[in-house]
């Protein structure tokens, strides 16, 4: 009789621990293969350009580091970044490290403008911007590339700086996305940026600050049909996501969380079938991979 009643409690407590740990983010593969999914339209893409390999797994790490580093994890991706030459990464980990075994989110998941406190997040920005900067903007190899005036210009003589900000937010927000489909009910969306919420001016959600860093980084296609379609189902979208997002409560059921889910899986799919279209008519782009 004691043996089965402590069976219960052993059972009970298995329970207990099993049901209370929080709804697992996107895995590291599923954030690679949809970074891969939105800048070729493949998620294989890596395996199958092994002469962009190094290039691609360069801007995977970065991003990791930038948004789902914490908890002393990191240091692999950090010594990657080293050994490909990218300055301004830090000695160690520690120097970025936040603390935390599951609320890792609530200090870099909220929004890539928002004022973080304890995940360093001037230096994990930096070290995107840096990775980005080196592996897709610095591929001039004109014979003028090396003069002191040709420093943060592209080959046309263009200042990159916007371009290149604008990228690594469209890649941290590729990352959001994929822990937004990840996530299998509505309280799984705690921490994470909303895909719309306009009545923050500071901070819209996600689309909306996609549509404005995709307006800086495609500046020069704006004209196009495939721009303006690609902004124009966005906004489609955005208009749907705030309608959820706007309502009595939120999200605060499964049938709101269906349509919004929804919602989440359609922007990824749009950003694939538009944004490597556009990233092959920008120099910084089509000059960086075996395309």
């Amino acid at each position: 009789m004691k043996q089965n009643k402590l069976l219960y409690v052993v059972i009970s407590l298995f329970l207990v621990l099993f049901l209370s740990v929080p709804v697992q983010a996107h895995k590291r593969e599923g954030h690679d293969a949809d970074l891969e999914y939105v800048l070729f339209g493949s998620t294989e893409y890596k395996a199958t350009h092994p002469i962009d390999a190094d290039r691609i797994q360069a801007l995977e790490d970065a991003t990791y580091l930038c948004v789902d580093q914490f908890n002393g994890n990191g240091t692999k991706e950090l010594e990657n970044l080293k050994a490909a030459s990218i300055p301004g990464i830090p000695n160690s980990i520690s120097e970025i490290d936040y603390k935390s075994n599951y609320q890792h989110r609530s200090e870099t998941h909220r929004g890539w403008n928002l004022n973080y406190e304890k995940s360093n997040w001037p230096m994990r920005q930096q070290i995107l911007y840096n990775t980005v900067e080196t592996e897709l903007f610095s591929n001039d190899k004109s014979v003028f590339s090396w003069l002191p005036w040709k420093k943060g210009k592209d080959s046309e003589g263009n200042s990159y700086k916007e371009k290149c900000t604008a990228f690594c937010e469209m890649l941290y927000y590729i990352h959001i996305i994929g822990d937004h489909i990840e996530a299998d009910k509505y309280t799984a969306l705690a921490y994470i940026d909303p895909l719309t919420q306009l009545h923050d001016k500071n901070n819209p959600g996600v689309i909306p600050d996609l549509i404005s860093c995709c307006s800086i980084l495609f500046k020069d296609q704006e004209n196009s049909y495939t721009y303006k379609d690609f902004i124009q189902e966005m906004e489609s979208l955005q208009e749907d996501s705030n309608r959820l997002t706007s309502s009595r409560g939120g999200i605060n059921t499964e049938e709101k969380f269906e349509e919004y889910h929804q919602c989440a899986e359609d922007l990824l799919d749009l950003m694939a079938m538009y944004i490597p279209k556009l990233l092959k008519n920008e120099s910084f782009f089509k000059d960086s991979f075996a395309m």
